[in-house]
């Protein structure tokens, strides 16, 4: 169902349910680098909202714009706390937030009965609810309202057991080794841009236990690829071995402000984050 926002003054027309920060920025034309949105709230101090976060729309929220880019872990404290429903009960008062911004796992707490395993909704008025994931933060408003409950199960794959089968559908050969702590994932004959010396090479990523809370980091290739020109490239001259064969790491890291998202980030994010890396001549 649509409704509408304002940022600044304008209305915006939206469909109410669960936002990620970056596509508020998006909508509102705001370039994040440069300046921020700030969640109005009536006598409060209005609440920084970053790319990264989530928040519930509802209908009717209104937004300013404060200049720079969003200020790291701003989360004020509230003059009035805030009272959502948990489980079609409102909390009460002795159990109140008095911070607006929660984690996943602050928001499963609100249940005293949160099992492990157990999924969190969001319940939304006319349109599908929303899942929260492991990994995010939202931004709560005092007119939320959650749920808990078991999630079940459809089949007995793991998420990894998952991505691994869709990476195998967009790359074809792919290659699995597991140990106590990680698992060794090896995509076969990845085709290569021209500025190497050969026309495909083997990826190795590795997922670490818990993924996909546990974030990705670097990629590895089967040894030792270089540059048409015959030069190393840059921040790959290590050689490390992995299930009995060596390889050639590429030091890739996700910048600043664009940190492992659980939410959304996976084996194929992954592993176009390192093809972004092998389409440089560098």
């Amino acid at each position: 169902m649509h409704t509408a926002i304002h940022v600044a003054g304008d209305r915006l027309e939206v469909t109410r349910g669960l936002f990620k920060g970056a596509d508020l920025y998006g909508l509102s034309q705001v370039d994040p680098t440069a300046n921020h949105l700030l969640l109005e709230l009536q006598d409060e101090r209005d609440i920084p909202v970053a790319i990264g976060e989530h928040i519930v729309i509802g209908g009717g929220e209104r937004f300013s714009i404060g200049q720079g880019p969003c200020p790291v872990d701003s989360n004020p404290c509230l003059r009035t706390p805030l009272r959502p429903v948990m489980n079609e009960e409102e909390l009460p008062p002795d159990r109140a937030l008095h911070q607006a911004k929660l984690t996943y796992e602050q928001i499963a707490a609100l249940d005293p009965n949160f099992e492990s395993g157990d999924g969190v909704f969001v319940e939304l008025k006319d349109v599908p609810d929303a899942q929260l994931l492991p990994g995010m933060c939202v931004l709560v408003q005092g007119d939320d309202r959650y749920y808990t409950g078991p999630c079940g199960n459809v089949g007995h794959e793991s998420p990894l057991d998952c991505d691994v089968a869709r990476l195998r559908e967009r790359y074809g050969k792919v290659d699995r080794t597991d140990d106590e702590s990680r698992a060794f994932i090896v995509v076969r004959d990845v085709p290569l841009p021209h500025h190497w010396d050969r026309d495909a090479v083997d990826v190795l990523i590795h997922a670490h236990q818990g993924y996909p809370l546990s974030a990705m980091d670097m990629f590895w290739v089967s040894p030792h690829l270089r540059l048409v020109d015959g030069r190393a490239p840059a921040n790959a001259d290590c050689v490390e071995n992995y299930c009995g064969t060596a390889w050639q790491r590429f030091s890739w890291h996700y910048p600043p402000g664009h940190r492992w998202d659980p939410a959304a980030d996976n084996l194929l994010t992954h592993m176009r984050f390192a093809r972004m890396r092998l389409g440089q001549a560098a």
